[in-house]
């Protein structure tokens, strides 16, 4: 079983691949909702769109936990972010539940975070629609900004048993 220990009291620089206009929203949604904080920004995102990222998992279809990463192209550009260790975490968990790249996960939240605001964007994912079963899944969901995770991953039947416990004990 794999264990990580995070340190949430420092920020860990690393890098993201991103489009440009991607990565200009985030900060711009950074700087005006979070005062700068870029891992607020991404718990946010993360707890107001987890139930739909669950939903579009492509996982179980390919039959296999490693992550599928976004293609080179011009448009996408390598940007250094600074976030709490924590927050990645979360990321790189679902990269296995999910089956995408963190870079990848992030310029779908923001897809559907400008979708939102009702800035025109060709979203490379469309949000799935809830259903009432999705939407009390969504409420049970804990805002504590500190987790403890147990996971156990099943590679004959393609298993993935998380539980996660708010705040961390």
């Amino acid at each position: 079983m794999k264990i990580q220990h995070f340190f949430t009291c420092k920020e860990c620089k690393t890098s993201i691949n991103i489009t440009l206009f991607h990565y200009q929203f985030l900060i711009y949604l950074t700087k005006t909702r979070f005062n700068g904080d870029l891992s607020l920004t991404i718990d946010y995102l993360l707890k107001k769109y987890l139930s739909h990222l669950y939903l579009i998992s492509e996982t179980p279809t390919k039959r296999t936990l490693t992550a599928t990463y976004q293609p080179r192209t011009k448009n996408y550009v390598i940007r250094k972010i600074s976030i709490q260790p924590t927050y990645w975490g979360k990321l790189c968990e679902l990269r296995f539940l999910l089956g995408y790249s963190m870079s990848y996960i992030i310029r779908i939240l923001l897809d559907w975070e400008m979708q939102e605001d009702q800035i025109p964007v060709d979203p490379i994912i469309v949000r799935p629609l809830l259903n009432p079963m999705d939407e009390e899944i969504h409420a049970r969901i804990q805002l504590g900004n500190n987790y403890s995770a147990y996971n156990k991953i099943n590679h004959t039947n393609l298993e993935v048993y998380s539980e996660f416990s708010c705040p961390a004990a």
